[in-house]
């Protein structure tokens, strides 16, 4: 067995990049076909609204798969995780493109989803692998950023591939950049699980190693805490066409921009994390964070009862609402790896699993409530914020340490 790469103060530019090329998989999987939902449910003669089925099924995909790909990746190394991963992402993605049958694109969608889980899962454990905590947050807010292209460029593409193509081309696209990825990956990625993590591992049933991890009162509180703070972004991502095309009217192409401008959001936030976090750990951090989502629940909560304001309103809101959630899914989730650092796939599976568990559901009651108002998202989102909050300072916090073994 081959040892891995020793704990380094960063990675180099070759692996970062593909780490967010990695981190930018989901997104773009997701992203990439918003804006062609109504011409999807057109062809596939299903309503609007069930067509974003499509979207939601994903996310439970992600959640579930996870909770196998975490252990595997520990068991079994981080590269051969991936490179399935991949492999399973680029098949869904040519049979969603020639899905004749909804219920087949369904199926599809949710294979594609356990195919980005895995590369999702093992992308973050490599980060732990190398990194401390402080660094590891650094780099995620750091992968986000370059990743966050991928909500940007995504939409715009996905409706401007509708001028010249269908929405089958889209996931044929899809399958494109993942067939890229893929061959980088297995040119450029080492292995950096340790040795001591495999025998971890294999040592232990993954359910004894999970229930382990959530006897951790941190843990349970970095897992509550990034699943509120998923709500915010998981209820925009699936509800935001049917509130902004069907309930205010925008076009697709307005819709794209819109979605751009929010886009834009998370970059300026991921980058104001990477400047603060030089000088400031990341338990601090998240207690700032705390009290912002406190505040913006307050303010979700005025417009879902009341509506002040509108459009206006709703859209500042929303800007604000997904730009935060950067900085708590950055810091929470190298504090919630660096509580245990031989179970780091497993606690990558967990945070994943839970926050997309939690944000699926969350996504599914707006859409169900959804009238193209924006009250019932920004109910969601309003709840969301809460937990995140509580959970940061009633758990996460309480004796915010590195996590026993790397303080050891």
């Amino acid at each position: 067995m081959s040892g891995p790469l020793p704990l380094a103060d960063r990675l180099s530019t070759r692996h970062v990049a593909l780490l967010a090329s990695f981190a930018a998989l989901t997104p773009i999987a997701i992203d990439m076909y918003l804006p062609a939902l109504p011409a999807l449910a057109a062809e596939l003669d299903v309503p609007v609204s069930r067509a974003s089925l499509s979207v939601s099924v994903f996310f439970f995909g992600v959640a579930a798969g996870q909770l196998v790909a975490g252990p595997v990746s520990d068991r079994y190394g981080r590269r051969p995780t991936i490179a399935v991963g991949l492999t399973l992402f680029i098949a869904a993605a040519i049979l969603a493109a020639l899905a004749k049958d909804f219920r087949l694109l369904i199926a599809a969608r949710v294979v594609q989803a356990f195919g980005a889980c895995a590369v999702t899962v093992a992308g973050r454990a490599i980060v732990k692998d190398r990194l401390d905590m402080r660094e590891a947050a650094r780099t995620f807010s750091l992968l986000a950023l370059i990743g966050g292209i991928a909500p940007i460029t995504a939409p715009l593409l996905g409706a401007a591939m509708l001028f010249v193509a269908d929405w089958r081309a889209i996931f044929l696209v899809m399958a494109a950049v993942a067939v890229i990825i893929l061959c980088c990956q297995l040119l450029a990625l080492p292995e950096t699980r340790s040795d001591a993590a495999a025998i971890q591992a294999r040592a232990e049933h993954p359910l004894r190693a999970y229930w382990t991890l959530l006897r951790d009162r941190r843990v349970a509180g970095y897992m509550l805490a990034a699943s509120g703070n998923s709500c915010c972004l998981f209820a925009y991502i699936t509800n935001s066409p049917t509130v902004l095309m069907s309930g205010y009217g925008f076009s697709s192409f307005a819709f794209s921009v819109a979605f751009g401008a929010n886009a834009v959001g998370l970059l300026i936030a991921n980058q104001f994390n990477r400047t603060v976090l030089k000088k400031t750990q990341p338990p601090v951090v998240l207690r700032r964070s705390a009290f912002t989502a406190a505040v913006l629940a307050g303010l979700f909560a005025l417009f879902a009862a009341t509506s002040l304001g509108g459009l206006p309103v709703l859209l500042s809101l929303l800007f604000l609402g997904v730009a935060t959630t950067a900085v708590v899914q950055a810091n929470v989730m190298a504090g919630a790896l660096s509580i245990d650092p031989l179970r780091a796939g497993a606690i990558s599976a967990l945070y994943g699993a839970t926050t997309f568990a939690v944000g699926t559901v969350a996504a599914s009651i707006a859409a169900l409530l959804e009238d193209g108002s924006g009250r019932a998202l920004a109910t969601v989102i309003a709840a969301g914020f809460a937990l995140s909050s509580a959970a940061i300072l009633l758990l996460a916090m309480k004796n915010p340490g590195l996590g026993k073994k790397e303080k050891d």
